[in-house]
């Protein structure tokens, strides 16, 4: 047998929190901010991996002194601490000879080039003549 009376909304106590009339919205924000917690980790996470993938590039200032091969250039340079290289010292950089004979690059010029350290290679990312 079920007894049947007029229904008595419930009053919100802080020993049921559920029962609050924004417990819906403190739920739904509790998740949005989690889920963008999780997002901006993962996009912390990717720009880490990137940087780990592809190595640094380094911007380097120095004069031509010779194209020994077509994909090959001879670099006297400042120094590059980052690539444990003092100034003055000669660097073998490889790069494609599209892009060295785009530069139209000849010994005597002064260039602005970055370079990557591949394994034992330097490595062209770019190149173009100063003024």
């Amino acid at each position: 047998m079920t007894i049947c009376g007029p229904r008595v909304p419930r009053r919100w106590s802080p020993l049921t929190p559920d029962a609050s009339p924004h417990a819906s919205r403190r739920a739904r924000a509790r998740r949005l901010l989690a889920v963008l917690f999780v997002l901006l980790l993962v996009l912390f996470a990717a720009g880490l991996w990137g940087t780990v993938v592809r190595p640094a590039a380094y911007e380097v200032r120095g004069e031509v002194v010779a194209r020994a091969a077509p994909d090959l250039l001879l670099i006297r340079h400042q120094a590059v601490t980052a690539l444990g290289m003092g100034a003055m010292e000669m660097m073998a950089v490889r790069g494609a000879p599209a892009t060295l004979d785009a530069a139209r690059v000849s010994p005597g010029d002064r260039v602005r080039l970055a370079v990557r350290a591949t394994g034992d290679e330097i490595s062209l990312v770019w190149i173009e003549r100063e003024r």
